[in-house]
């Protein structure tokens, strides 16, 4: 079936738990026309699939444009610590967050029974393992979340750009609360559908007020288990230098 050429593109999205993918989504379907989709490859936060050209797994994966999204390994412990403490679903880790640096982490869908899981050592090598399977795919565009929350209007032109997204109107929408988390199955007719009623401080991100959580050790431990080779394509090695030094000042 051919798209109408005033039909909204259908966008997949993709990223690691407490990544921003609820924030882009926001931004992008109030203020271009198009359809973020969470779960097109399967499960938001699962791997993009390898399936070899002889499998008889019938997969046809319906999207336009696909892009993910990356927090720097510092936040998203952080991001990914508060989410586990405070909602206790998907996640099997320690409770305190120095444990839960150091230790091993499973993921799973507590939506589905019996749903498989995805184990990793550490936190710091569930970032490094998921978002080198997004990078490695080259139909996805990369944004940063940091960038994303410094300059939402500038960052999504330019994503739009890429993926040839129309805007909707002059007027750019900001959410000014926190943003839910949103299932593909939810009907989002307004703006404040997108919405919490908690305020959003972005200055936990813009100012790396996260880092006081680190001490030495864990600093030491996440700079040694990184993957400098992904930090350095996606963009992230000067900001880790940076938010490094600033717990040294």
């Amino acid at each position: 079936m051919m798209k109408k050429d005033n039909a909204p593109k259908r966008v997949a999205i993709l990223g690691c738990f407490r990544s921003g993918t609820n924030f882009a989504k926001t931004l992008l379907e109030q203020n271009f026309n198009c359809e973020i989709k969470n779960n097109v490859f399967g499960w938001k936060h699962g791997y993009v699939p390898i399936i070899s050209n002889d499998s008889n797994a019938e997969c046809r994966f319906h999207y336009d444009e696909a892009f993910f999204i990356t927090k720097n390994p510092f936040s998203f412990l952080f991001s990914l610590f508060n989410y586990h403490k405070e909602v206790q679903r998907n996640i099997i880790a320690p409770l305190d967050f120095e444990s839960f640096i150091f230790n091993k982490i499973v993921m799973f869908d507590e939506s589905q029974d019996h749903s498989p899981q995805l184990r990793f050592s550490s936190p710091v090598e569930l970032w490094n393992n998921m978002n080198w399977n997004y990078y490695s795919s080259n139909k996805f565009v990369h944004v940063r979340y940091e960038k994303l929350i410094e300059k939402p209007e500038l960052v999504c032109e330019k994503l739009a750009l890429k993926m040839g997204l129309v805007r909707n109107s002059e007027s750019f929408f900001i959410p000014d609360k926190r943003v839910k988390r949103i299932n593909d199955g939810e009907k989002l007719l307004t703006k404040n559908d997108y919405m919490s009623d908690e305020i959003f401080n972005n200055s936990n991100y813009t100012s790396h007020k996260y880092m006081k959580l680190f001490n030495q050790r864990s600093i030491e431990f996440v700079l040694n288990k990184i993957d400098d080779e992904l930090l350095k394509m996606l963009g992230y090695v000067e900001i880790v230098s940076d938010v490094v030094n600033l717990t040294n000042e």
